[in-house]
């Protein structure tokens, strides 16, 4: 899709039949995309590629019954081929496992190692966690609120139907994400309950041993 500045300074897009965002829009746009930089760069910085550490974020935090690349790429937005190259790459390096899950046939639980739960103590996203936990509480709530908007209206990608029928490695069939869940579990989605037993209501992510409505 090609981009093109208007008389008004706000950016268009080519094609696509929709309003332009205006300039302030855009310019919380350009902040988003600087701090995600900077959470990239991090990543980089440690060996690991982004997409890595978002899975072992994500396979560390999640419930057993979610802890499956099908969710994972549900999750992500991706598709599930190159949600299984992440995860391969992640049992090559010797932080994560794979075993079938009981009574859900040839369907892998992903599960960290001990080699990956010390790995994922080294988040190089705690940078800007720490960062985060500087603002005002209030601020903080407003910060979780807005975050959670814009990712909900964010429209669905990467999640291919064609992915639906690719095999895992070993000749284990693939789940089938279920379109209707939204893929990104988020914070205000947890009840009061799992948020303090949890004690981690992280926008995203699973409450640590909470209930599951992951994809099956």
């Amino acid at each position: 899709m090609e981009s093109t500045p208007l008389a008004s300074g706000a950016i268009g897009t080519v094609g696509t039949g929709e309003p332009p965002p205006d300039r302030q829009s855009m310019a919380i746009a350009a902040l988003l995309d600087q701090i995600g930089r900077r959470a990239d760069a991090a990543a980089w910085a440690t060996g690991l590629h982004p997409a890595q550490w978002s899975a072992l974020r994500y396979f560390s935090r999640a419930g057993a019954e979610a802890r499956t690349v099908a969710a994972f790429a549900a999750f992500v937005g991706a598709s599930l081929g190159t949600s299984w190259q992440t995860v391969k790459a992640l049992i090559g390096k010797g932080y994560v496992t794979s075993n079938k899950m009981p009574g859900r046939g040839k369907v892998l639980r992903i599960d960290l190692t001990q080699k990956g739960r010390q790995r994922i103590a080294d988040d190089p996203l705690a940078e800007i966690g720490r960062a985060v936990a500087q603002l005002d509480p209030t601020l903080r709530i407003t910060l979780i609120e807005a975050a959670e908007g814009v990712l909900r209206r964010l429209p669905a990608r990467g999640v291919a139907a064609s992915a639906e029928e690719e095999t895992a490695p070993g000749e284990v069939e693939a789940e089938r994400p279920r379109p209707s869940i939204h893929p990104v579990p988020l914070a205000s989605d947890l009840t009061p309950t799992e948020t303090e037993d949890a004690g981690e209501a992280v926008i995203g992510f699973f409450p640590r041993g909470g209930r599951v409505s992951a994809p099956e």
